[in-house]
């Protein structure tokens, strides 16, 4: 039985992390290094510092993160002014679950003033029962800090909980959390592990709207 819907946010339910990835990788190219594709993969669903740490490792010695963020947040700024679009099927998702009286949580890896700027055209942000950002967990996403947490503010049991990711570290922190978990790739697919230990692979979050209609009623 699903009780509660835990969600990610970005390429989950905002069409951003395909912003974030050209951002990410234009600063690179504007300091004369390469940001693989391949290499990007290893970032989704990671907070920044993770991140940064390993671009610095990645990089090298002589590598200036500081400029590098300022190129990389500059663009990011300029390429989101012209709108962030919902995920398609994200609007009758939380219409269902609110219709069949789940609760929901937010739980992602950006940081608050980040999630604020997003929703700031609608009233989602209130009608989630627990919001985590990145300001809440010492550890973030592959670790499973942010799921449990999500499990504790509710009073609900992890297997009760069905985490909503786009992300093979998201899918990982869930499952490690207790979770029951649904994969919906956004720019990524799920490696080998994730198809394996994921209690489901859907293509659109209309297919976690057809779910949660074919379980019993609370």
């Amino acid at each position: 039985m699903i009780n509660a819907l835990l969600f990610d946010m970005d390429g989950l339910i905002f069409d951003t992390e395909s912003v974030y990835k050209k951002s990410w990788q234009y600063a690179a190219k504007q300091m004369g290094y390469e940001l693989t594709d391949d290499y990007y993969q290893g970032f989704i669903g990671v907070q920044d510092p993770d991140c940064e740490r390993m671009l610095c490792e990645h990089f090298g010695e002589g590598f200036d993160l500081e400029a590098y963020k300022v190129i990389r947040d500059q663009h990011f700024r300029k390429a989101r002014e012209k709108g962030v679009d919902y995920k398609r099927g994200f609007h009758e998702l939380f219409k269902t679950a609110k219709e069949h009286n789940l609760v929901t949580a937010l739980v992602t890896s950006s940081h608050l003033p980040e999630v604020k700027h997003n929703f700031q055209d609608s009233d989602y942000l209130e009608q989630f029962d627990t919001v985590i950002t990145a300001e809440n967990v010492a550890n973030g996403k592959p670790r499973p800090d942010c799921y449990i947490m999500a499990c504790q503010r509710l009073n609900l049991e992890p297997s009760e909980c069905l985490v909503l990711e786009d992300s093979n570290n998201g899918m990982r922190a869930g499952k490690d959390a207790g979770c029951q978990a649904a994969m919906i790739p956004d720019i990524t697919p799920p490696n080998k592990e994730i198809a394996e230990i994921a209690d489901y692979l859907f293509d659109s979050l209309e297919q976690v709207t057809a779910l949660i209609h074919n379980q019993p009623r609370s």
